[in-house]
């Protein structure tokens, strides 16, 4: 039996709390990892009923998943949650849960390149239709909707750019037209921004990023209360995924440090960030907490943190070369992709394949995507200022 938790206590507290059931395990306080495929009946009578069994095949689900969903759920205050083998596969089962063959779908201009890639190669042989749209511009989402229209899908902020939408007149919109609003919430979560009380239907999030938060685990989640939940898992059912005990495990271990990495990676990123503004090489600094963004305002209404990802651009003179021998020059930050986890990165970006709409921002310089893990700020900074004063030296900035 679950451990009953409190509807009133804070986040801080159910992320420590849900999803654990020691009465059930001896007193042991972590759930136990269940390896399973074959899952058997004691006789053949109840393998044919499936009577009293709420677990009948290892991919259908274990006591181990049912307590990651739980927590996960519990802490968005949403009836339900399935896990899916990534963030994309939860992106991926959310949207095909709810679409078919003739249906309309919006997306976002900044759309993560990995669901923009989805959609533009698989949408149009399942003979779905879809547009992308500005964030910023309420009036362009208003003049892409069709009568066919079912889901207005929502990244706030955008990926790369760190564009925030008006969350509260999105939802505004679809729900007069009955369109299906999903959003990935990976850059908030649910400590910073709790997008099921914002009225979203269908929230995705990659547990692979904050939740995990040691670069080991590929997880994704799609949360929803009890309308949309029966689909998102019967297309998991019917698709074949399945997610592995192990990593599951992980991912509820890494649950209960949440709000302590969450908040250092925050404020790690915005000093990095302002540092950033202040040199003479860059031109923009894409955070949403830093007070000359500009949907800063929109970002402290809806949010109450941010996450510890950016992205900076340089000056339109300074060289690629020059911005990738500084990255090279940076000591502490690996260069890859992902994030979320305990060490920081940079990645350089080439937004124009990601981008459609004429109206949507590139930049003239190098870009590139910053994320600050939980290194000491002053080794951080250090390690920034020591690379920047070896690229002006090599290129005689």
């Amino acid at each position: 039996m679950t451990k009953k938790i409190k509807k009133n206590y804070k986040i801080e507290t159910l992320t420590s709390h849900s999803g654990l059931s020691p009465d059930d395990n001896y007193g042991i306080v972590n759930p136990p990892v269940y390896h399973a495929s074959t899952i058997l009946s004691p006789t053949m009578k109840d393998y044919k009923t499936k009577k009293n069994k709420k677990y009948t095949y290892g991919r259908n689900g274990t006591p181990t998943t049912d307590s990651l969903e739980y927590a996960i759920a519990k802490i968005y205050d949403a009836k339900g949650a399935v896990l899916a083998p990534s963030g994309m596969g939860a992106i991926s089962n959310s949207l095909m849960a709810v679409l078919k063959s003739n249906d309309h779908a919006l997306f976002p201009d900044c759309v993560y390149g990995s669901a923009r890639r989805f959609v533009i190669e698989e949408f149009p042989r399942l003979n779905i239709q879809f547009d992308f749209y500005n964030q910023r511009d309420l009036n362009d989402i208003k003049k892409k909707i069709r009568k066919n229209t079912k889901v207005l899908y929502i990244e706030s902020p955008g990926t790369y750019t760190f564009e925030i939408i008006d969350i509260k007149k999105v939802v505004k919109i679809a729900k007069d037209k009955k369109i299906v609003t999903i959003i990935d919430n990976t850059w908030g979560t649910a400590l910073y921004f709790n997008a099921i009380k914002f009225g979203i239907d269908i929230v995705c999030e990659a547990i692979t990023k904050y939740i995990g938060g040691h670069s080991d685990v590929m997880l994704g989640v799609s949360i929803s209360n009890k309308k949309y939940l029966s689909s998102i898992k019967r297309w998991r059912l019917n698709s074949g995924q399945s997610v592995g005990p192990d990593d599951v495990f992980l991912a509820l271990r890494g649950l209960r440090t949440l709000p302590l990495r969450l908040e250092k990676s925050y404020k790690n990123s915005k000093k990095i960030a302002s540092f950033f503004s202040s040199l003479k090489e860059v031109k923009n600094v894409f955070h949403p907490a830093l007070n000359n963004h500009p949907d800063h305002k929109l970002w402290k209404r809806d949010f109450s943190g941010a996450s510890g990802i950016f992205g900076i651009e340089f000056q339109k003179n300074i060289s690629e070369q020059a911005v990738e021998y500084f990255a090279d020059c940076c000591i502490l930050f690996g260069k890859g992709a992902s994030w979320g986890g305990f060490e920081s990165l940079m990645t350089m970006m080439d937004l124009e394949p990601n981008r459609s709409l004429k109206n949507s921002y590139l930049p003239d310089g190098p870009y590139l995507r910053i994320y600050v893990g939980l290194e000491n700020i002053e080794d951080l900074i250090n390690d920034i200022e020591n690379a920047i004063n070896k690229m002006r030296k090599k290129y005689r900035i």
